[in-house]
């Protein structure tokens, strides 16, 4: 009997348990292992694993591959509790949104009888709570890979054979390059829905105006109801990139203050472009590459976990699905 063992009981690790549990994968026990004993009997009883544990040897025991579902903050503290129980061969991978200090960290800390894959979905869809967790979570998105100098070629496939049974599509990206990313599609939203929440809830208004504070408020102050100390460390990660980024939204910010100021023609001009650009980026079409070449399901295939159910998997990914097609040109008449 295989074993895949995922740590954490988040909505990505829970999904991921899901989708694996969907696919039906011969002689293959999925086990949910976490601390919050609450969560992982919700997971459990909502189908994620086959059998779950918060005993962390127990759970890593056998495992041929661990997936290790855990904030930013907690992934180092992982890598170090599993190190001296996890078995010869077995293939590591994360969720974090940090790749380069997570591949610092395994290097540092597990044996070299182990590889190390880091990875990382990308979700379009937003997600909050456990009831959020679903094996459809991933269809069609983007999920980072990157390995590690001790991944090799066999536990790359082995990876991303998870990713495309699970409906995902691999994308294979610098670690650095991907933090570099992640600052502005990710942190930077965090520190301006802070300060967004900063600047309201610190006026001296806010007593009044808060009353005012409706479904606008809460879908742009979200991000800042997240953990602060999760906050702070992902804003730690990559310092100049983040400054950087925030330099560069003050710039573009005061364009807009000076254009409002001056009652500026070109306004309305730079609020269709940025209409566009979301339009674009809804539609997929920022770039038109094509098809995504992905690796074969045969050529992904590394361990029994990854057969006929792979196959099919990845067939009904690809196949007969035709493409959204949406409109990103504004018209002014409308």
């Amino acid at each position: 009997m295989e074993r895949i063992t995922i740590i954490g009981t988040g909505v990505v690790g829970v999904s991921i348990g899901l989708a694996l549990k969907r696919a039906n994968l011969r002689n293959t026990e999925i086990v949910g292992s976490s601390g919050d004993r609450d969560a992982l009997k919700i997971a459990f009883k909502s189908g994620a694993y086959d059998e779950e544990t918060s005993n962390l040897r127990n759970a890593v025991r056998g495992a041929q591959m661990i997936v290790l579902d855990s904030p930013f903050t907690q992934t180092r503290e992982l890598l170090d509790a599993i190190a001296p129980i996890v078995e010869d061969g077995c293939v590591i991978t994360d969720t974090c949104a940090a790749k380069v200090r997570a591949m610092e960290w395994a290097d540092q800390l597990l044996p070299g009888s182990v590889s190390f894959v880091s990875g990382r979905p990308l979700i379009r869809k937003p997600y909050t709570t456990l009831e959020d967790a679903s094996a459809d979570l991933f269809q069609g998105a983007h999920y980072c890979i990157s390995p590690s100098g001790s991944a090799d070629e066999t536990s790359v496939k082995t990876v991303v054979g998870m990713v495309e049974l699970i409906g995902a599509k691999p994308l294979f990206l610098d670690p650095h390059e991907h933090d570099s990313y992640a600052v502005a599609m990710e942190v930077l939203p965090t520190v301006l829905s802070s300060a967004f929440v900063t600047t309201t809830a610190g006026s001296e208004s806010w007593r009044e105006m808060h009353q005012l504070a409706a479904s606008t408020f809460a879908e742009y102050s979200r991000l800042a109801s997240e953990d602060p100390i999760d906050n702070e460390a992902s804003c730690y990660t990559n310092i100049e990139a983040l400054v950087h980024w925030i330099d560069e939204y003050i710039t573009e910010l005061y364009t807009y203050r000076n254009m409002i100021r001056e009652s500026n023609d070109e306004l309305v001009d730079t609020f269709i472009k940025a209409w566009e650009g979301r339009a674009r980026w809804d539609a997929g079409a920022v770039v038109d590459t094509g098809e995504n070449a992905l690796p074969t399901a045969g050529q992904s295939m590394a361990t029994a976990f990854f057969g006929e159910k792979l196959t099919q998997r990845y067939q009904q990914m690809t196949g007969g699905e035709e493409k959204r097609k949406k409109s990103w040109n504004y018209l002014r008449n409308r």
